[in-house]
């Protein structure tokens, strides 16, 4: 049982938009991850049927359904933008698909689904109101209560938070990890927030130009990443990536020099240090920590958390993220800190992963 993906392959105009994907979905929650522009919308469509590989097969419960058209599917779709019916109640917008559906129900069941539905979604006393009586958050609600009202194999759910303010993603976030806790069917969610992958904590698939890159668990990604890639779709701030180069045993962050010991590395070998910005700090924790000079660019207070914009010597780019509001003047010489320990290392031309933090900790 499940959601089995063969060698699927979308070529159009000449150009690759889906390059051999091979992954199963088992019932239950399962993330795609990934920037925009990984596939995943894509993806989504050849698997409800609104796009057609150029190859492979997708099979649904032991039963190929690449050939089946998105009428034929047992599939509910719901779209980062909400989409809802104006000129309809909430009551009738949930009601919808299961008026047109194969199977007939009769009025006393459409009303019965639609009351489940509606309580389990907060929206028994909207059920009389248009959707521009709603706020967003409502009418992603009900569009999410129309896609769940027809029981359906499939639920594909792409991005569908995205739009929303902050306090509404988190909730809505975990109103559906309750309504999918115990799910029988397949519920594959999109995502390019590494927040919302590592929240639902389940397996995850992180997307790269149309490709699987690797999948696992949201947190073994996270840890563990195969390419630099992995770890740029799993970290919100994104990581720091700084070039480096291994000369008699020692590398280099911006122009500082330290000493390591690491067998991955090799005599004059270049490659990319990469570090999450809260592992960065401004003050010395450790003895053993690496010191580093930056020219701040941008102090961003965002209440509880403030973003440290540096530039190094060397030219590139970090950011530290340190708890509490700390207004810095731009041009101020800083000096950061960081445990060796704490540092990811990436093949500069491959992107592969070298070595992982020792302390793996998210």
């Amino acid at each position: 049982m499940g959601l089995e993906l063969n060698n699927i392959t979308l070529v159009e105009g000449g150009e690759d938009w889906i390059s051999d994907v091979s992954v199963t979905f088992e019932p239950g929650i399962n993330v795609l991850v990934g920037t925009n522009l990984a596939g995943k919308t894509t993806l989504m469509r050849m698997i409800a049927g609104l796009t057609k590989p150029t190859s492979g097969s997708i099979v649904l419960n032991g039963v190929d359904i690449t050939e089946t058209n998105v009428h034929g599917r047992s599939v509910s779709f719901v779209y980062q933008q909400f989409i809802n019916y104006p000129s309809l109640s909430v009551f009738d917008n949930i009601a919808s698909p299961l008026k047109v559906a194969r199977e007939k129900f009769s009025k006393e069941q459409i009303a019965a689904r639609v009351e489940e539905m509606a309580e389990l979604l907060g929206l028994t006393p909207m059920l009389k109101r248009k959707p521009d009586e709603l706020s967003g958050g409502q009418q992603q609600r009900v569009a999410i209560a129309r896609a769940l009202a027809r029981k359906s194999d499939l639920v594909l759910l792409d991005e569908p938070l995205a739009n929303l303010d902050y306090k509404l993603r988190e909730q809505l976030r975990d109103e559906l990890q309750d309504i999918f806790s115990t799910a029988d069917n397949v519920v594959l969610y999109s995502t390019a927030e590494p927040s919302e992958a590592l929240d639902f904590a389940t397996h995850t698939v992180a997307m790269v130009e149309g490709r699987v890159e690797q999948e696992g668990d949201a947190l073994q990604l996270y840890q563990n990443p195969s390419t630099v890639a992995v770890a740029r779709a799993l970290s919100d701030p994104p990581i720091n990536l700084v070039s480096s180069t291994y000369v008699d045993g020692s590398v280099n962050f911006g122009s500082q020099r330290f000493a390591v010991s690491n067998p991955a590395l090799s005599q004059g070998q270049e490659f990319t240090l990469g570090i999450q910005p809260h592992r960065i700090h401004l003050t010395q924790e450790h003895s053993s920590d690496i010191m580093f000079n930056g020219v701040v660019q941008l102090a961003e207070v965002t209440g509880s958390i403030t973003y440290v914009h540096l530039t190094l010597d060397s030219g590139e780019y970090v950011v530290i993220e340190i708890d509490g509001a700390h207004p810095i003047d731009p041009d101020s010489n800083v000096t950061g800190y960081f445990a060796f320990g704490d540092l990811y290392g990436f093949d500069a031309q491959s992107g592969s992963t070298l070595f992982v933090p020792k302390v793996r900790v998210a």
